[in-house]
């Protein structure tokens, strides 16, 4: 296993951990904006469940290393699966992505609405998205690679809008280089037990449709 290999793999073993979501076999999930698929992988071998993903591309490790995931072509604000269809509906920092560079309110409020449509009225809306004055992500994602992360406040906002009874959680993670890996563990520690939450790199939000349903 190359370090790049060993990085994401540690990244995204620490996110699910995380996460902390008591995924039930043989339910379905959609990996809304899902990229190369590695989060639709997880959901599919992991924890064995039906996996669906869409993203505005069809990425050249789905079409030769995805043969479980059955995916589409689709944009967020007209998701190609019908009203109800999913038992957990999962995006992962894809909305800050949605209306680059313009950030319009209305367009990251009309994708949180079509997350709302395509899952069942007793499912799971998850969502998890980078936070923007995070001290590594601040520097590296968004001075450097101009990713537009949200800052914690606007996405607690925008979610709590769509979802009134939507519950959040923040924690640490990141892909940490694997020479004095002891060193990154260390920091991660102690930005989750000591970091005020607004500093911590990711926000959580994890929306029962059961108390989040229409009135």
């Amino acid at each position: 296993m190359d370090k790049l290999t060993e990085a994401h793999d540690q990244y995204k073993n620490d996110l699910f951990r995380k996460m902390n979501f008591n995924f039930i076999k043989g339910k379905s999930v959609l990996d809304v904006g899902c990229g190369d698929g590695s989060d639709s992988e997880i959901f599919f071998k992991k924890y064995g469940l039906k996996t669906y993903g869409t993203d505005v591309y069809e990425h050249d490790v789905i079409k030769k290393d995805r043969s479980f995931l059955n995916f589409k072509i689709g944009s967020v604000f007209d998701i190609p699966f019908p009203d109800g269809f999913f038992d957990y509906v999962f995006m992962h920092d894809v909305l800050h992505h949605v209306d680059e560079p313009e950030q319009r309110r209305d367009y990251h409020i009309k994708a949180l609405k079509e997350l709302k449509r395509v899952v069942k009225k007793d499912g799971f809306v998850i969502i998890v998205e980078g936070n923007r004055y995070n001290p590594l992500f601040y520097p590296h994602m968004v001075l450097i690679r101009n990713h537009q992360h949200f800052p914690q406040k606007y996405f607690i906002d925008i979610v709590s809008e769509v979802y009134p009874k939507a519950e959040f959680r923040f924690f640490e993670c990141h892909a940490y280089p694997t020479r004095f890996k002891f060193i990154w563990k260390f920091y991660n520690y102690l930005m989750d037990k000591f970091s005020p939450k607004s500093f911590l790199s990711y926000n959580l939000s994890v929306i029962d449709m059961a108390k989040n349903g229409d009135e």
